[in-house]
């Protein structure tokens, strides 16, 4: 008889949206994990992140995943019988570190929400203390940063085979307004004690930074940003940024939290070289196939061989064309993201692929907070951490 697959023994901290509606059925559908005990100090979750009757209470929350119900990650971590893998980190943003802390000097292994967290010296300290353990995996759900094509971008960076890099510029826009201007969503658009700001910066612009800084390994020297904000809550929805690196090579990224809603993200990713130029650009969350009224399925099926995906141009005149444009991982009934799959890897001592780690991560707290404080400032500021 063939031996069972071993299940990695998992905690789920914050119970919200996100969390009911993929964190929780990703985990389910995997045959290599178990979801051992989910954790939020609320009877009902939701308040902040989504609207509460979209949330199941807690207590029913267990009871349909068969999962030990706690109150705090403390309570959590003192129950030896729970025999924890990994924890699995979904609070809002300043509570990030906390929790994060908490469970990396309990020797485990862990999977948090972007952003890192919303505070640089937090930031730091988690990389520093993620150092200090390497036989742990610390990872983000920035789940761009393992789609094939966001592999294939960053191996062509490493070769060189764009030369020096020089030039970056990205478009990141998201139907959000409802989120950044909803009084019931006061944590995605009103800073908590010792954020720089909040909005879209921190709610979305962390996708496009650490896909940025994963690809390149740039590392942002200088931040002048614009924001244009909502009159309803202080928001920053419209963004525009200018970032110098550390090598001389320029960021510019321009962010929007509010287009219409046609139910995709609009993406757009160029780097530029001294010996080529790479795009990754497409739709997140639509099928990126726009056919003629009329279309049949099958043309629908044979469309979507052409079309957005990595493509390189080379001073030579070479040109690749590598795989298909995906973003953001949005599947609810299937095993998850790319990084879900290396957490639960890494919590079982297998292999696994590093998209989006704690230096990563501190890149791109970094630049959100320098944006933050060049808008209030009015011009270009140094960012607060060399992010070495």
């Amino acid at each position: 008889m063939a031996e069972s697959r071993r299940r990695a023994r998992v905690a789920v901290v914050g119970l919200g949206g996100w969390t009911q509606g993929w964190h929780l059925p990703n985990l389910q559908h995997r045959d290599d994990a178990s979801i051992v005990a989910v954790v939020d100090p609320a009877e009902q979750p939701g308040v902040g992140g989504c609207v509460p009757t979209l949330c199941e209470p807690t207590a029913a929350v267990a009871a349909k995943y068969g999962a030990k119900r706690f109150a705090s990650i403390d309570a959590a971590l003192a129950d030896a019988s729970l025999a924890l893998d990994g924890v699995l980190v979904a609070v809002p943003h300043v509570h990030h570190a906390a929790v994060a802390t908490k469970v990396l000097e309990a020797g485990l292994h862990l999977l948090v929400e972007k952003p890192m967290t919303a505070d640089v010296a937090e930031a730091r300290a988690l990389l520093e203390l993620s150092r200090a353990r390497p036989a742990q995996c610390f990872l983000l759900n920035n789940t761009a940063n393992w789609q094939a094509g966001t592999r294939a971008a960053a191996e062509a960076v490493a070769s060189g085979k764009l030369g020096e890099l020089r030039a970056v510029n990205c478009v990141f826009a998201a139907p959000l307004g409802w989120l950044f201007e909803g009084e019931a969503h006061a944590s995605w658009h009103r800073p908590a004690a010792g954020m720089a700001g909040n909005g879209f910066g921190f709610g979305q612009f962390s996708h496009t930074f650490a896909w940025v800084y994963a690809v390149t390994q740039l590392t942002p020297k200088t931040v002048y940003a614009v924001l244009s904000k909502s009159a309803a809550t202080g928001a920053d929805l419209y963004d525009a940024v200018t970032i110098t690196c550390t090598n001389g090579a320029t960021i510019s990224a321009t962010g929007v939290g509010a287009c219409p809603d046609k139910g995709f993200k609009v993406v757009g990713n160029w780097l530029f070289g001294t010996a080529g130029m790479l795009s990754y650009s497409g739709l997140a969350g639509s099928d990126n196939v726009q056919l003629e009224e009329g279309a049949t399925k099958e043309r629908d099926v044979a469309g979507a061989a052409s079309g957005p995906r990595l493509e390189i141009w080379t001073n030579d005149g070479a040109h690749e064309r590598g795989p298909p444009f995906e973003f953001e991982h949005l599947e609810q009934d299937g095993p998850g993201p790319g990084s879900l799959d290396a957490f639960v890897k890494a919590c079982n001592g297998e292999q696994f692929y590093e998209g989006a780690g704690p230096h990563v991560g501190l890149k791109a707290v970094a630049t959100i907070e320098a944006i933050y404080r060049s808008a209030q400032a009015g011009g270009p500021v140094e960012v607060s951490d060399g992010c070495a």
